[in-house]
């Protein structure tokens, strides 16, 4: 495996660790701390946050190290 695969599968592992727990957090608020403040729905509140702070930085990062690869599938459908 060179350099750039290991990277991609890093990343592609931490997104979907990442969607993981955006998914728990999410049924978290919704579910087991629907309303009112408890001092463990801030916890969840902030995972909920830091984590999709971080999962939209991964995708970005993803889309940069895969930018040659989408504008050539682009053109190619664009007919260019």
């Amino acid at each position: 495996m060179n350099t750039t695969s290991t990277l991609l599968y890093v990343l592609v592992v931490v997104l979907g660790l990442l969607s993981l727990l955006l998914t728990v957090s999410s049924v978290m608020l919704w579910l087991v701390f629907p309303r009112g403040f408890y001092a463990a729905r801030q916890i969840w509140v902030d995972l909920h946050k830091w984590g999709g702070l971080a999962l939209g930085i991964g995708v970005l990062l993803h889309v940069l190290l895969h930018w040659k690869w989408l504008v050539r599938k682009t053109r190619r459908y664009l007919g260019l």
